[in-house]
């Protein structure tokens, strides 16, 4: 347990979906420093839908503008659907969710960018994530 855990800190299995290699890079890192582990890291829908269902993480940050034919918002309905994992999005277009409320999902969480790890750190704090994985 690293000194900024809390003494009930449950490790999340985390999928990284981020068409950016540098940004992946950097949440991925940030992910490790406060001790959740990357089980995956994706840059397409297709892939995040494979990466999913292969390693079934508790939880996906999810970008919503991604390269290929489905955004990154009709990807996580597919994941969450099939997986039952939970699903944030992390994107620099926050404003998709004023425009169109209804492509939110459950826990209803967009990060917009860019946060810092404290930021991602709390919010990961005041959720609670059934344990999809075990």
């Amino acid at each position: 347990m690293n000194p900024t855990q809390k003494p009930d800190f449950v490790a999340l299995r985390v999928l990284v979906v981020e068409d950016e290699q540098i940004v992946a890079a950097d949440l991925e890192q940030k992910l490790i420093q406060i001790g959740h582990n990357v089980v995956g890291l994706a840059a397409t829908s297709a892939e995040a839908i494979r990466s999913a269902e292969q390693f079934r993480p508790d939880l996906v940050l999810m970008d919503i503008h991604l390269e290929g034919e489905m955004s990154g918002t009709v990807a996580a309905r597919s994941i969450r659907e099939t997986t039952g994992a939970q699903i944030i999005f992390v994107t620099a277009y926050a404003g998709v969710f004023l425009r169109d409320p209804e492509q939110m999902l459950p826990p209803g969480i967009c990060l917009s960018k860019p946060f810092s790890l404290f930021q991602l750190q709390a919010i990961l704090e005041t959720l609670k994530f059934p344990r999809v994985s075990e």
